[in-house]
């Protein structure tokens, strides 16, 4: 090949350049913008033995179409799946109020009666059970609630064996210091072990209070965080709207400032018991009802405040927290 001939004026022109890149090079970088955050989901649970289900309500007035159905319970101390242990796992009324949904989550377990992952014997029929259970309203999402004994082997077993399945496992908060029970945060690791990533979701509730409501909550939900170690996003939390069951009162203040924050540190989900809750039927009620808050509110309150400020929005102007 032909050799070119370097011209003069180049050579004059090289100080210059070499001197804009000296220059490029020394300019002080900005670091990028940090990505924006995900959005909590919002998910309300719905007791569905409440006739009538206030689920059509809650979607027509909130637009909130994502909702846990609570809960699965043992029927007759059998391995068979029922609405609360008494209701047929397809009554027309709870498959018709899920019909109102984009989003269903079937949720086993609660506070009282026969836990199915007590009364079946296996992780086998436990895994048959659960699928019963979410293909009367063909739900593809699972919420194991966790609130007495149960065997951690086998609940994860169960989990192991489904497929397609979006598991959480909401559990008991021990105090804002210690985040989850050790019985909760064994039956993480049993069933992180098997190899199912399940959401956690924690029961910000029912825990002694530290003197600011919402502070303790948010104190709980970093000592959570801390103990699994993962991304906050995997994690969510659950609110008791108004009364608790052990004396703490959630307002709306707490439950925006909650939402606002689990926001900002990418929880992702917040959670609300429950929407036959969402009222202000009971104004100064002294104990917790599984109909009413407790608190003077309009109705929805909970659900429209937790869903306007997740999203980085200011609460509804009818809603004064």
């Amino acid at each position: 090949m032909r050799r070119s001939r370097v011209r003069p004026v180049a050579l004059l022109a090289l100080p210059f350049a070499l001197g804009a890149v000296l220059l490029a090079c020394a300019a002080p970088t900005t670091d990028p913008a940090p990505a924006p955050r995900a959005a909590p989901e919002v998910l309300p649970y719905v007791d569905v033995s409440l006739r009538p289900s206030p689920l059509p309500d809650m979607v027509a007035q909130t637009g909130v179409r994502s909702a846990v159905l609570a809960f699965v319970l043992s029927a007759d101390g059998s391995c068979t799946p029922s609405w609360g242990g008494q209701t047929p796992i397809t009554d027309p009324v709870v498959v018709e109020a899920a019909g109102s949904l984009e989003q269903v989550t079937v949720a086993t377990g609660g506070a009282t009666g026969t836990y199915l992952e007590n009364a079946c014997p296996d992780a086998e029929s436990l895994a048959g059970a659960y699928r019963t259970a979410l293909a009367s309203v063909g739900a593809t999402r699972l919420d194991v609630d966790v609130e007495t004994g149960i065997d951690a082997a086998k609940v994860a077993g169960a989990l192991a064996l489904l497929e397609g399945v979006d598991v959480t496992l909401t559990l008991p908060v021990q105090d804002a210091a210690h985040g989850l029970t050790a019985a909760a945060l064994d039956l993480v690791r049993t069933v992180e072990a098997r190899g199912v990533d399940a959401r956690v979701n924690a029961m910000v509730m029912n825990f002694p209070d530290g003197g600011d409501w919402s502070g303790t909550i948010l104190r709980a939900t970093d000592a959570i965080v801390g103990q699994l170690d993962r991304d906050p996003s995997r994690t969510g939390i659950t609110l008791m709207l108004g009364r608790n069951d052990t004396g703490p009162v959630t307002t709306l203040a707490d439950a925006a400032r909650v939402a606002g924050v689990a926001r900002d540190r990418g929880i992702g989900a917040v959670g609300l018991w429950s929407v036959g809750r969402d009222n202000g039927d009971c104004p100064g009620n002294a104990t917790a009802s599984y109909a009413c808050s407790g608190i003077e509110q309009t109705r929805f309150a909970f659900t429209r405040t937790v869903r306007d400020v997740s999203a980085g929005l200011a609460p509804p102007e009818d809603v004064t927290p």
